[in-house]
């Protein structure tokens, strides 16, 4: 054998070592899955039991989350205020915005994903019956902020017959001050008040829910109606997963959406 047929032979085997080492690194780029493309989605600030900014956790953020794993993709959540969610979403931020109820033009609403059932809280022993809103005349009044744009109208004429009212974002406190006979009324979402009265006190059954407002019912917004139509879908089949009552029980401890 020749020197140069030699050299060609070792070229040979070089080669084909260095075709192999390249297959091998081709099936391995292929057996590793593409990372999933990522949607923002515009959500509320701190709310338990449905948003916990800081473990991004909660019913309304876990629900979203499956969903948008659904769709295909992976979600980045940014949390602002209820009142600006709208506006920011105009202004061109997010492929998505939660918590809405109306449809502006050349956006494209989602199938509600969520329920609030707004309730009233009083003591079992409170000098007088509620029956109706309008008996709310002459109590002291604690609502969540904004309440009065999102209940009746009724709601909006019955608090300026009341003798204090009072709107706050923070509701952490609310239980404890209709324990300590601060306030009346409480007008909350049936989830959050339960959330903080367990918390309050655990084995305290002296408050009564009182019922006189329909759920409210929440959509996504989009800006295709691709987008939106794909969010449909996922939604539609999580609830048909078990995960949609796991995720209720999780943080509801029942079942209401």
């Amino acid at each position: 054998m020749t020197l140069a047929y030699a050299g060609i032979e070792l070229w040979k085997v070089s080669l084909m070592q260095q075709l192999l080492y390249l297959g091998l690194i081709c099936v391995a780029l292929w057996a590793v899955p593409a990372k999933a493309q990522q949607l923002q989605l515009l959500v509320g600030m701190e709310k338990p039991p449905y948003i916990q900014v800081q473990s991004q956790t909660g019913y309304e953020l876990d629900l979203l989350k499956a969903v948008v794993k659904r769709m295909g993709f992976d979600s980045q959540f940014i949390h602002v205020p209820n009142g600006r969610l709208l506006t920011l979403f105009n202004d061109g931020q997010a492929d998505l915005v939660s918590l809405q109820r109306g449809t502006p033009a050349g956006l494209y609403a989602t199938q509600p994903y969520i329920s609030y059932q707004n309730i009233l809280i009083v003591r079992q022993d409170l000098h007088k019956d509620i029956l109706s809103l309008s008996d709310l005349v002459g109590l002291r009044v604690m609502a969540f902020q904004n309440a009065r744009q999102f209940l009746p109208p009724d709601y909006a004429e019955a608090i300026t017959r009341t003798s204090s009212y009072l709107e706050v974002v923070e509701q952490h406190q609310l239980p404890a001050l209709l324990l300590k006979n601060r306030v009346d009324v409480l007008v909350m979402d049936r989830n959050i008040f339960l959330h903080y009265y367990r918390k309050t006190a655990p084995s305290d059954n002296s408050l009564k829910i009182l019922s006189f407002f329909q759920s409210n019912h929440y959509h996504m917004l989009a800006r295709t109606p691709e987008v939106a139509e794909r969010f449909n879908k996922a939604l539609a089949e999580i609830k048909q997963s078990e995960l949609f009552s796991q995720l209720q029980l999780k943080y509801f401890a029942e079942l209401n959406q």
